[in-house]
């Protein structure tokens, strides 16, 4: 496995949900070895200082990564050629494992930079390399300019099979370029060690929250494209209604967490809302199910990870029908589905799932059974093992 995105002792939740697929993959009987660079920045440059203090290789739940180093300068300076600084951090180190350790395919999670640099190391060693494109590697780094659109063209088409989280997803890399084979589409899942359905009360408990109150719950970055502050804005709306606003608990970090307090502030709704900054994976299922509802305002996403853990707890969930997530969000089986930029209409749509008990638990009831029965790492590594045996046998 090659991907930027894993757990490390600096950031031990950082691609969390590759260390969930690999962890899967080796439930199913699979070896696998991962590959995970870590940044190099000259000196003076102290934003990723803390990675020199991580070391060559570990183990984490069993499985083996190696940590190599790679270029990194900050603002994505480094624009297309950050594929080539991948491709020089990481080649070695999987020529040397392949050397011990003979690879049947090489799996990278981002086509840019991590399945481009895949590519041309498999065909060095002559292994397979399969990319997974999960929403930035197909939507916004082509965008930056002619150079970073020909690096993911040239790993659409030069990877062996080109996998996506979701439909919508797969169609935007299939417009910028023809794979050798046909996108498979592979959601993502959900661990159910974590993310299971709680009482809602004895979670609020746990947070040290009102267990009686009614509360929603958000998981994710405070940054502009989760659109965090349109659910401040229609928390703002439901406050002024009769009963006021719910409770609203929110877990993650990010640069919009001071704007977003101080408009609440202004809207007078500071005191509905905890703030609960970065909060371990394994509380992540007690933080979701504290809520009588999930939400997810974001501008965009591929398919969100957060969705499938949410309706794992077996909650409802309002999102935007953005991308990828109405793949998902069955609107109105299993949440509500409003339009991005849009604090009215999400709020509306948190006042009726929130004020009608009986649709809530049919829509909880529902989309619990639909993760059981398609959004789990399992069935996650079950659909990759079908692409592996596909690549390796032509």
């Amino acid at each position: 496995m090659l991907s930027h995105m894993y757990p490390s002792p600096v950031n031990p939740t950082g691609g969390i949900f590759v260390h969930e697929q690999v962890k899967a993959l080796c439930d199913r009987g699979h070896d696998v070895r991962v590959v995970s660079p870590k940044g190099w920045v000259p000196p003076g440059l102290s934003r990723w200082a803390s990675y020199r203090d991580v070391k060559p290789r570990a183990e984490l739940d069993g499985v083996q990564v190696y940590y190599p180093r790679k270029l990194t300068l900050p603002g994505a300076r480094l624009g297309h050629r950050n594929a080539d600084a991948f491709l020089l951090g990481v080649r070695r180190t999987v020529q040397g494992i392949h050397r011990e350790w003979p690879i049947d395919v090489i799996h990278a999670h981002m086509v840019v930079p991590d399945g481009w640099a895949a590519a041309r190391v498999g065909h060095g060693l002559g292994v397979p390399a399969v990319g997974t494109a999960h929403r930035a590697d197909v939507l916004d780094i082509p965008a930056m300019g002619a150079a970073s659109r020909m690096r993911v063209a040239e790993a659409i088409e030069n990877l062996d099979a080109v996998v996506t989280v979701s439909h919508a997803i797969g169609q935007a890399a299939d417009a910028i370029a023809r794979p050798r084979r046909a996108i498979t589409v592979v959601p993502n899942g959900a661990d159910a060690t974590v993310f299971m359905p709680r009482d809602a009360r004895v979670a609020r408990e746990r947070l040290g929250l009102d267990p009686d109150a009614p509360t929603i719950s958000y998981v994710g970055k405070l940054v502009p494209r989760k659109g965090v502050d349109d659910l401040i804005e229609a928390m703002g709306i439901l406050a002024r209604r009769p009963e006021g606003a719910p409770a609203l608990v929110m877990a993650g970090i990010g640069e919009m967490r001071g704007p977003a307090e101080a408009r609440a502030r202004e809207l007078g709704i500071a005191d509905r809302i905890t703030w609960l900054g970065k909060v371990p994976h394994d509380d992540v299922g007690w933080v979701m199910s504290a809520g009588d509802v999930f939400v997810l305002p974001s501008l965009s996403e591929g398919l969100p990870t957060v969705v499938c853990e949410a309706m794992a707890c077996g909650l409802p969930v309002v999102a935007t029908a953005v991308d990828g997530t109405p793949e998902i969000v069955d609107d109105p089986a299993t949440g509500l589905l409003v339009q991005p930029k849009d604090p009215v209409g999400l709020a509306a749509a948190l006042a009726r799932v929130m004020g009608d008990a009986t649709l809530r638990a049919a829509m909880g009831a529902e989309a619990l059974r639909r993760s059981e029965a398609d959004y789990t790492w399992a069935a996650n590594a079950a659909r990759m093992e079908d692409v592996y045996r596909r690549v390796i046998a032509t």
